[in-house]
């Protein structure tokens, strides 16, 4: 695995053009993935992205990844709105300013950490591939967490008008994070989960606080779901 992460690294100076999906003509690391180039990636969470993604919206993107998200709301955006986004992760931090830098994106805020309900460092464990590395005791890395409901508290951040959740089992204590914020500012949100018990919370939670929501692929085969969440 340490070899592909070398290989990802060293080639990713080398930028084509996606040739499809909203996307389509914007430049990317030919290393991220081949899903990004072809424009095929996640395409119902796109497509519900798409949907529900209004011009000129404070965005949260949380779990960024390599930018994928954030590049489509910087796209939709047209300059207006602001995009704030959260990824730990080193490898994926470097690329997604890349991929910022190179589209020329405006309005895009990267915060190099991960979300919980509180500040401080945290063991990150950097799993089996770029997107699938997530908060845990077992982590060999060493990540900065943040709570977003402080820094919207203390004025570090606005207030969203839509999240997107993905961070590899580690829901729970974003949401825990985030509870203040979403009371009060009833972001529309999409949401992945990766294992029943964080499942269970996020629907849970989204009833509690008067959300409908949708599962977007409820007989998903590796138990990961995604859910489409909407104030009522």
């Amino acid at each position: 695995m340490k070899i592909k992460h070398a290989f990802k690294i060293a080639f990713s100076g080398i930028m084509v053009k996606i040739n499809a999906g909203p996307l389509n003509g914007k430049k990317w690391i030919v290393t991220s993935g081949g899903k990004f180039i072809k424009g095929t990636q996640e395409l119902y969470k796109t497509e519900a992205f798409l949907k529900n993604f209004n011009k000129g919206e404070v965005f949260f993107d949380i779990g960024a990844h390599v930018g994928y998200f954030s590049a489509i709301a910087a796209v939709l955006n047209e300059g207006s709105g602001s995009i704030y986004a959260f990824e730990p992760r080193p490898m994926n931090a470097m690329f997604f300013k890349k991929h910022m830098n190179v589209n020329h994106f405006q309005n895009v805020t990267l915060f190099e950490a991960a979300v919980g309900e509180s500040d401080g460092d945290v063991s990150f464990d950097t799993g089996h591939g770029s997107a699938t590395g997530h908060v845990s005791q077992n982590g060999k890395i060493r990540v900065r967490q943040v709570s977003i409901d402080k820094m919207v508290k203390d004025g570090s951040l606005p207030s969203p008008g839509f999240i997107k959740i993905d961070v590899e089992g580690g829901e729970i204590e974003v949401l825990k994070g985030l509870k203040d914020v979403i009371f009060s500012a009833r972001p529309k949100m999409i949401v992945a989960t990766h294992n029943p018990e964080c499942h269970k919370y996020v629907v849970d939670f989204l009833r509690q606080n008067k959300y409908r929501f949708e599962i977007l692929n409820p007989d998903s085969i590796k138990g990961d779901t995604e859910i489409v969440a909407l104030p009522d």
